[in-house]
């Protein structure tokens, strides 16, 4: 009888690792500047330069490892291999997100990029009024900013996100954001998509997407494999994105996402 609960609790630990060979591991430094424009990751014995994305999504996947860990001359092969292994996206989505970042690349070749590329405020994921970054004007549009992220969690009361209660986060977050820059540069489009990523992201195998998921994902880019979630079994695609983006939209009093 001891053993099978033995067994048992063996199985339940197992079960809520991450999964083998994809270890959460997080940079010890928040300074982006220390090393040039990347930060310093000290695994122990060796302390590397880190590049790291203002996306929480994407710099989980490479804290887990999915991509490489420091961040640095992923290819197009490596990205479609990361999402699809790590959070379920499939090969046309990761392309096309891969296509519009390409043109900022830093490694000095055009089918790599560094993780820190992505903050190039032209590119259309990069965008004022971010659930959890600051805004260009204020010199930092990269790094995680509890304040701002503190603003936008308020919202959410209960266990799972809703589709209004995400729209009205992200509105009133959109709204702050603009009315305290200047030189703010709207775009709807990129901001009911990043609400609409981790919805979707985070559901994973869930009817609903959890409250504490999203929580950990923004606050310790982490992917919570260790509380309990799962991947999606199908692959997420830019329909399955677009169709939660209107959604939002619609909540939100829109027709378009150009609103």
């Amino acid at each position: 009888m001891l053993a099978k609960i033995g067994l048992s609790l063996l199985f339940a630990t197992l079960a809520i690792c991450d999964p083998k060979g994809h270890r959460w591991q997080h940079p010890l430094s928040t300074d982006r500047k220390a090393e040039g424009s990347h930060t310093l990751f000290n695994d122990g014995q060796l302390t590397i330069s880190l590049g790291r994305s203002p996306c929480p999504g994407i710099n989980a996947i490479a804290n887990h490892g999915y991509l490489p860990r420091n961040g640095l001359n992923i290819s197009l092969e490596q990205f479609i291999t990361g999402f699809r292994e790590g959070l379920n996206f499939d090969a046309e989505f990761v392309r096309d997100a891969v296509k519009v970042y390409q043109p900022f690349t830093t490694t000095g070749y055009n089918n790599t990029l560094n993780l820190n590329d992505l903050d190039h405020h032209s590119i259309p994921g990069e965008h004022d009024g971010s659930l959890s970054r600051n805004n260009l004007f204020f010199g930092d549009n990269y790094s995680f900013n509890k304040t701002i992220w503190n603003t936008v969690a308020a919202h959410f009361h209960n266990d799972t996100i809703s589709i209004p209660v995400a729209a009205r986060a992200r509105q009133d977050r959109f709204d702050a954001a603009r009315a305290i820059n200047k030189e703010f540069t709207p775009s709807s489009v990129s901001s009911f998509g990043e609400s609409a990523l981790y919805l979707k992201a985070m559901r994973g195998q869930d009817k609903e997407t959890k409250t504490k998921y999203v929580q950990i994902l923004f606050r310790e880019e982490r992917i919570p494999f260790k509380e309990g979630y799962k991947r999606s079994n199908v692959s997420i695609s830019n329909k399955d994105v677009g169709v939660i983006a209107f959604e939002l939209a619609r909540a939100s009093g829109c027709q378009t996402l150009e609103c």
